[in-house]
This record gives structure tokens, sequence and C-alpha cells, in this order.
């Protein structure tokens, strides 16, 4: 069956921007968070924590590299495809700690369900490429006006998309934006529904594969318009918890010793995740390691915020932001840096 766009997009679009309307209007949920109070430096028999994983990257390095099971208490994954759907399991409870891009802790925050930032890592490339259907040119930021443009709202594209842009002078009146889900943006450009869109990594590639014609931004261009910052980033109720944050804590230790892991040997990382966890031929697989590259720790600390106010303050110029804009202040939790912020 033909992949076809809700019929009603703009009135669920319309929808979404309302509700996280109200949310913005409303007080702070969860119980009391002290960004100060110390992290315990043990973890309490019995404490579990479930993480909100995206195409099983941290279950294949923590349970490949042997991290996991040398963890003082049990760790459980659950996949989740993009930013709004993690903010849902976080009120929930049914995760405490996600990993994602930029976009997701500002609109958590955005909907009063603040997640401070617990971890970051600057992705050697950003790993997302803006790609156009087959017949639709694309060599310039420019070449996106008057055209049909799919994203994953509440995601590092929308932020992509909007810096491109930017970039190019135009707003959003110059183009038409589509928000999709994040799992269906590939399949709704493939059957032509949208003319361009960003796709990650290794969807990127199998889409260009699969449609040599198509065209691609030149890729300095996507990489000036991402961040290329990946975070560890977790709800207020779990942090106020002092068990999960001491969980919390060497988890964040664990997760970086398995990416070292991975970034260590290359081709044994695409054999192991690629290959046999997302079930790609090899050789996607290298391509699409390449795409984002090794991850590199990041400081918690001023600078860090400073870049996230950079990011709020692009979606609040294209009117992103129920309310307008928002301070980046109280997006990280300094007490998980390993040396003093400044």
């Amino acid at each position: 069956m033909p992949f076809r766009l809700p019929r009603r997009v703009p009135e669920l679009a319309t929808a979404l921007v309302a509700v996280i309307g109200i949310a913005a209007c409303a007080p702070a949920t969860g119980p009391a968070y002290d960004p100060s109070a110390p992290i315990p430096d043990r973890v309490p028999a019995g404490t579990v924590i479930t993480v909100a994983d995206q195409q099983s990257i941290l279950k294949t390095m923590l349970t490949a590299s042997g991290e996991a099971r040398n963890l003082p208490f049990t760790v459980k994954f659950a996949d989740f495809a993009g930013g709004p759907a993690i903010l849902e399991s976080f009120r929930a409870d049914a995760a405490q700690v996600a990993i994602v891009a930029d976009v997701p802790p500002i609109h958590a925050q955005i909907a009063r369900f603040p997640s401070p930032i617990i971890k970051a890592w600057q992705l050697e490339r950003g790993g997302v490429s803006v790609v156009a259907r087959p017949g639709v040119a694309l060599h310039s930021p420019a070449d996106l006006r008057g055209r049909k443009i799919g994203y994953a709202e509440g995601t590092a594209h929308q932020a992509m998309v909007l810096r491109l842009l930017r970039s190019a002078g135009l707003s959003k009146h110059d183009v038409q934006l589509v928000p999709l889900q994040l799992t269906e943006v590939g399949e709704a450009l493939g059957a032509g529904q949208i003319d361009i869109a960003p796709l990650m990594e290794p969807i990127s590639t199998k889409y260009r594969l699969a449609h040599p014609d198509a065209q691609v931004l030149p890729d300095a261009v996507s990489q000036a318009a991402q961040s290329g910052l990946m975070f560890l980033y977790s709800p207020r109720s779990a942090l106020a918890d002092p068990a999960r944050a001491a969980a919390l804590k060497q988890l964040s230790a664990a997760i970086d010793r398995a990416r070292a892991w991975a970034d260590a040997d290359k081709d044994r990382w695409i054999d192991t995740y690629y290959t046999r966890a997302l079930k790609i031929p090899a050789a996607v697989g290298r391509i699409a390691y390449d795409g984002q590259g090794t991850w590199r720790a990041v400081p918690l600390d001023r600078a860090l915020v400073a870049r996230q106010q950079e990011t709020i303050d692009t979606l609040a110029a294209f009117d992103e932001i129920p309310g307008g804009r928002i301070s980046a202040d109280g997006s990280v939790d300094f007490r998980f840096a390993t040396h003093p912020a400044t």
C-alpha cells in the first residue's frame, strides 16, 4: 500500500502547537529538584533504570562492550523514535534517561517538563543529509523555496531545516513545512509526498542507493546547519531521586567507555551494530558510520548552555516556541560534570 500523508496534517500540527502552548503556560511538574544536591556514590540495591534508546545504539554499545553487565543496578532498554515519543515516556515514568540530539531537551522545557542534559558528545560529523526526491533540483538552500519540506518536529531535524532557511534568507512562508513522525519522513520522500527532507543515517544512505538520481544538498552546507551535539537527558523526576541519580552518573561513565570501545575498532563496530543489530549490509554500515564518525565528550559548562541558547533562539526566530523565546539556563545538570562548571 503506498504511503500517504495524513489528511489532517495541518489540523494535527495546530493541535500539537495548542497543547504545547497550554503546557508552556502551566507550572513545571514533578517532584522537588535541587540541582545542587550531592549525588551519592553508591547505588542502592534494586535500582532500575530504563533507557529510551534510538535504533538500539546504547543497548548495542553497552552490551557488546561488556559495560552493561558490570553496572551495579538493572538497566533496561526501550526503543523510541524521536523526542516527542521520548517525552511521553518520561511523563509516564516508562524511561528515566534518553539519547537525543539538541532539540528534544528544548521541547521538554517548552512543554514544562524540564529534562536537563547530563552528558554531551560532539559528533565528528552531523550524521544527517538533506535529500531531494528524484526530479527536484537541490544545489543550495535557495532551492528550498517553494518546496514541500518534510521533517520530524521536536527533533534536531527541525532546527536544521530552520537554519537552512535562515542561511538562504527564506521564511517559513517561502516553503511548505510538513511535520511528520520520524519514522514517516523517509517513506514520505520515497512516495513523492514531499520534495525534500533531512534524513539521518543509515536511512539517508539506503534512500540514496535506492534512488541514485536523487540530489543531495552539498555536504558542507548540511554540516553547517547541524550542531552535531548528542545528549543524554533525564527528567527532573529521575534526577531528584538520589538512587536514580547515582545510577545515571554511573551509566553516563559506562556509556563513555562503551563508545570508546566502539570507536577503537571501526570494522568491529560496523559489524556489531550496523550489520548484526540493524541488519543492513556492511558497505551501507560503513557509509553510515562515516556519516557520524567518532564521538567526543563535551564538557557540561556554560559554553554548552550557550550553544543550546543559540538553538532556542533559532526556533524562536521562526515562531516555533509558543510564547516566544525561553532561556537555556537550567538545561544542564552540572552535577554530572567531570570537572567544575565554568
